[in-house]
């Protein structure tokens, strides 16, 4: 993604979460839910323009959907703390539910996946533009150049629709964790593709239409400035 494109992105992305069931529980005042959204995602991109790999779909020259992939690291990034210092400035209360959660998050990612891995998150497309293919089509762009390389892939939801819309990609649902009563953050795998595997056949199938929308703060699989595998939505 080229830089010129930052803002026209984070302003897409606030829009396909900010109503989002789980960015409501993370911030009810609508107000500072907006402020979180937009420094959040405009973090995870700035770090992504240099150490990820981001897919974009357009439409008349209007940006209509992204995607963000994180990849494999050879090394454990260093200590980090700046989603800490970032985040200081929103409610207690939103900092208790956001980091209660990134924690659940991280350990369920470090207990279930080994580098070298891609993550992805977040990935969205306009809500006006939902329905259209558009995701599935960046999905598997990328999918294809991993499974090349026959790496696995991670991602989190907080969404028990979108386990079956991941599933035609070829993820698996590994571990269920509570967030809240009511609430769950779902830890998805896909095994790395062996070659002659029939379960790359998944890409070769007519592109299926998708509203499923990801978001990850900072990963500890990821380099500073900015981390968290998987997707929040």
């Amino acid at each position: 993604m080229a830089p010129e494109h930052l803002e026209e992105a984070v302003t897409l992305l606030v829009s396909a979460f900010q109503d989002r069931p789980f960015y409501q529980y993370i911030a009810p005042d609508q107000v500072e839910r907006r402020e979180f959204l937009t420094l959040n995602f405009r973090n995870r991109l700035e770090h992504s323009l240099g150490a990820g790999d981001i897919e974009l779909a357009f439409q008349d020259r209007r940006l209509t959907g992204i995607a963000v992939w994180s990849p494999p690291l050879n090394a454990p990034p260093p200590e980090d703390h700046s989603l800490e210092e970032a985040f200081s400035v929103f409610s207690p209360g939103l900092q208790e539910r956001f980091f209660g959660f990134f924690r659940i998050l991280m350990a369920a990612r470090d207990q279930t996946i080994r580098q070298p891995y891609w993550s992805l998150a977040p990935i969205a497309v306009l809500p006006e533009e939902q329905g259209k293919g558009i995701a599935s089509a960046l999905i598997r762009k990328k999918l294809r150049e991993i499974d090349a390389s026959r790496i696995a892939c991670f991602l989190g939801t907080q969404d028990a629709v979108n386990l079956d819309i991941y599933a035609r990609y070829g993820f698996q649902k590994v571990r269920e964790d509570p967030l809240a009563p009511g609430r769950f953050h779902y830890t998805m795998i896909r095994p790395k593709q062996e070659r002659g595997c029939s379960k790359t056949s998944v890409l070769e199938q007519p592109l299926l239409p998708t509203n499923s929308k990801f978001f990850v703060p900072r990963s500890a699989n990821q380099p500073p400035p900015y981390g968290g595998a998987g997707c929040y939505d």
